[in-house]
């Protein structure tokens, strides 16, 4: 990693692994404030020129960062978070959560929230006078990828069912860890156990929502299959007089032909055009068994306007000719 700034030369970075500094020294650079190294991370006090408080960062390996940041600044401050992007984390005051990106905000269940951050910059504005504090994990790709390999799926599946989830992240251990933890935390001899321990409870419980998410997608789609289905049967069934395709049926149901076809045929094992053609053929045939219709009535009355196609229709399904089948069952 190039090291061009003032701050990013500085020896107490060489507590917190490289690969997690674009998470944080962009903004000690911007504010001005010199990490020093401590048991834990890095401690780095704002210059009570500029306000007051203090941050506290430190690595749990290469792909978590533990941020724990109380700031105040007099005049506002603009910082710019940049890199390859990371999924956090976080328990954070009302400011310090209208800086975030994308926020999934904070539910009765625990006051934590979650919200994934692409690559590239996102720059964001610390307003004079304003309390700003947040206890966060934030995660790397890398770190993303690896919990994803071990429960057999794709990182950006995960970060998916996590972050557009309505399902509440029931975290409320992960919750007190955080919000115990100060920049005197730093120092104390227990902090790197307690961290580990965090860290370890806060995948747990991620994963546990992840799974939830994908059982309630399932759930969902399951739900929603079943009533597509249900609506396109109905069309069917009330308009076999019309010239109805699966391009008229999707159109009416405000899905695509795509879609339609193939949740009806995963549910149903069959075509859409298969079981209207039955649908049609079952009308004719308890048309021309219980009423005196005309043959070609009844051909327009199942989707046939020229009576030569309903009869070919019909003969090839039913296995004989319309005039057959009446005669047959008014014997």
């Amino acid at each position: 990693m190039e090291t061009t700034g003032r701050i990013m030369k500085a020896p107490a970075l060489a507590n917190i692994d490289e690969n997690l500094h674009h998470l944080f020294v962009p903004q000690l650079e911007t504010l001005q404030m010199e990490p020093r190294a401590r048991r834990c991370g890095v401690v780095s006090q704002l210059d009570p020129a500029r306000g007051s408080g203090s941050a506290w960062m430190t690595g749990l390996g290469r792909d978590c960062l533990v941020t724990v940041l109380d700031l105040t600044v007099s005049d506002g401050s603009s910082l710019t978070s940049c890199g390859p992007g990371y999924f956090c984390l976080g328990s954070m005051s009302p400011s310090s959560l209208e800086t975030m990106p994308y926020p999934t905000f904070p539910t009765d269940a625990s006051d934590l929230v979650m919200y994934r951050q692409g690559a590239g910059s996102y720059s964001y504005q610390l307003k004079p006078g304003c309390a700003y504090a947040s206890r966060s994990l934030c995660f790397t790709p890398r770190f993303i990828e690896q919990v994803a390999r071990d429960q057999g799926t794709g990182a950006d599946e995960l970060l998916e069912r996590l972050t557009e989830s309505s399902l509440p992240l029931r975290a409320p251990h992960v919750s007190a860890m955080l919000n115990r933890l100060d920049a005197r935390s730093a120092n104390a001899p227990a902090t790197g156990f307690r961290l580990a321990a965090l860290m370890a409870e806060a995948v747990a419980c991620l994963i546990e929502t992840a799974e939830g998410a994908a059982w309630a997608t399932r759930a969902e789609g399951t739900r929603t299959a079943a009533q597509l289905i249900h609506k396109a049967h109905a069309i069917m069934e009330q308009h076999l007089d019309a010239p109805l395709t699966l391009d008229s049926i999707a159109r009416e149901l405000c899905v695509s032909r795509t879609r339609l076809a193939a949740v009806y045929k995963e549910e149903t094992g069959r075509g859409v055009a298969e079981d209207l053609r039955q649908l049609r053929m079952n009308r004719a045939s308890d048309l021309l068994a219980g009423t005196d219709m005309p043959l070609a009535e009844i051909g327009r009355a199942v989707g046939y306007p020229r009576p030569s196609s309903f009869t070919t229709a019909f003969t090839r399904e039913q296995g004989c000719s319309p005039a057959a089948w009446r005669k047959r069952f008014r014997c």
